[in-house]
């Protein structure tokens, strides 16, 4: 079987011979969709005042096993078979670059002084960024990770793949500066628009990617792969080392290196997907269980397991109280004041934080996340009636609420509302987006809410992580506008990009 979708890859060369790739990470197990049977998770409908019956609400899923995907489609993992053959030539050597269509890829420079391979890149996510090489194991897995829209050639052929856009960050495009044609002029990274002729571009079979209509390909300036050397077009030469290129499975991402954000990943999307949202910004992962994702992390994610609520006793007690592994943080009952979720009144909760939680710290030197609640009215005064009933030492070191509303503000508005009702504590968000349930979805333009919503999160001191919602396949209710990645293909949105780069 070709390497899970996304994974990295290991490489191993002979010189002058050829590059042979081998799966760095594999599945420990198939997930069990039964252990998570009867679970909810993403908004209750019911915290915007409309009960719906169970099983029929909007934003709420009761996983019922079988129909999620626990691994990727064939046709997926399919586009992962890269192969390079490396011939040794009067003039250096000759590549062959096989990009697959709609796949997360690195791009590396073939120059022949180079001895480690760094990686395309681009500076920023802004428009005028300029594209640039760098050591594939130092850069962000956002800033090195391209998609080639529609593939390129035949691998070891001397053919040119369809006219195609080479995007990053979701929607931002390879971009010949100002359109010149002419040799040194520079690459960028522009907002993509269709039709363009500046963002254009064929992977050919031979390891030259050129710009589509021109005799120009793309180059790695003067040769040099020091970090920074910026990209350029120059006349095609065929031989000409700087003008080779190879598309490899990403590298590792650089994981929790600067950020608090964290992933709340649905059950009913692959988990093979998760490498490609683990950033440098990217933390914490959970799925709504006390079942860790069937796919091995990247090194620095870690999972964080949920006590959902009553009927889960004895999954938890066996896969987390008694569990060989110290996941070190625990989260506690999902949406306790919502129908729909744990629903539980605040003596029902303290008791089962009690009996699920509180051992972990005392046995096992966890940290505690409390039991979530919702931004309904009824959400703050559940958590301060559950507070008054735990003594000190058995009261949470971090406190959960999940929102779901219009606007940029009224999150802003609320979660400062929230941590003052329980100061000197910190705040996880562990859901949130931008969706008001009532047929007009988010009153904010998405990209803005998303931009806003992580500059604000990230800056607040009070705020340990955060979870924004939609690495999901259904998203039972919230708009499609918050969609964080492509269920089919397991690429980031440029609203997952949002918040992930």
């Amino acid at each position: 079987m070709s390497p899970p979708y996304g994974l990295p890859l290991q490489t191993s060369r002979a010189r002058g011979g050829s590059f042979t790739f081998t799966d760095e990470y594999s599945p420990s197990r198939s997930a069990d969709p039964q252990k998570i049977k009867g679970m909810a998770f993403g908004p209750s409908e019911s915290e915007f005042g409309v009960l719906v019956p169970a099983g029929m609400r909007r934003g709420r899923h009761n996983v019922a096993g079988p129909p999620y995907p626990l691994s990727p489609p064939n046709q997926v993992q399919s586009l992962m078979k890269f192969v390079l053959t490396v011939v040794p030539l009067a003039l250096g050597v000759s590549a062959a670059l096989q990009a697959p269509a709609n796949s997360p890829i690195n791009i590396q420079t073939l120059a022949a002084n180079s001895n480690i391979a760094p990686c395309l890149q681009a500076a920023g996510n802004y428009d005028g960024a300029a594209v640039t090489v760098v050591n594939c194991a130092t850069s962000t897995y956002a800033q090195r990770t391209w998609v080639v829209v529609n593939g390129g050639a035949e691998e070891n052929t001397s053919n040119a793949g369809p006219a195609t856009q080479i995007r990053i960050y979701g929607n931002k495009c390879l971009d010949v500066k100002d359109g010149i044609d002419q040799d040194g002029t520079k690459l960028q990274i522009w907002t993509c628009y269709d039709g363009s002729i500046n963002q254009l571009w064929q992977v050919n079979g031979a390891g030259d990617i050129s710009w589509s209509g021109h005799s120009k390909c793309m180059e790695l300036t003067d040769g040099s792969t020091s970090d920074g050397t910026l990209i350029q077009i120059w006349t095609c030469y065929s031989g000409n080392t700087n003008q080779l290129w190879n598309a490899i499975s990403p590298r590792p991402a650089s994981v929790c290196s600067g950020g608090k954000v964290g992933l709340a990943w649905a059950p009913n999307l692959s988990s093979s997907f998760i490498p490609n949202a683990a950033t440098d910004k990217t933390c914490y992962i959970y799925d709504w269980s006390s079942w860790p994702p069937s796919t091995t992390l990247p090194q620095g994610l870690k999972f964080v397991p949920m006590f959902w609520g009553p009927g889960h006793e004895a999954d938890w007690t066996s896969n987390v109280i008694q569990g060989a592994t110290n996941y070190g943080i625990a989260m506690g009952m999902q949406e306790v004041n919502q129908a729909g979720g744990a629903n539980m009144t605040p003596a029902q909760g303290a008791q089962s934080w009690k009996d699920m939680l509180v051992p972990l710290r005392t046995n096992k030197n966890y940290q505690l996340v409390s039991p979530s609640v919702t931004s309904a009215s009824s959400g703050i005064p559940w958590l301060q009636s559950f507070m008054s009933l735990l003594t000190d030492s058995e009261k949470p070191d971090f406190m959960a609420v999940h929102w779901y509303g219009k606007t940029l503000l009224d999150m802003q508005n609320y979660l400062t509302t929230f941590h003052n009702a329980f100061p000197g504590k910190t705040v996880w968000v562990t859901e949130f987006a931008c969706e008001g349930f009532d047929g007009t979805g988010c009153t904010d333009d998405i990209s803005y809410f998303a931009n806003g919503a992580d500059d604000w999160l990230s800056s607040q001191s009070w705020i340990g992580a955060y979870f924004p919602f939609g690495f999901a396949s259904d998203l039972h209710g919230v708009g499609e506008g918050n969609r964080l990645m492509n269920a089919s293909s397991g690429l980031v949105t440029p609203v997952g990009w949002a918040y992930l780069s």
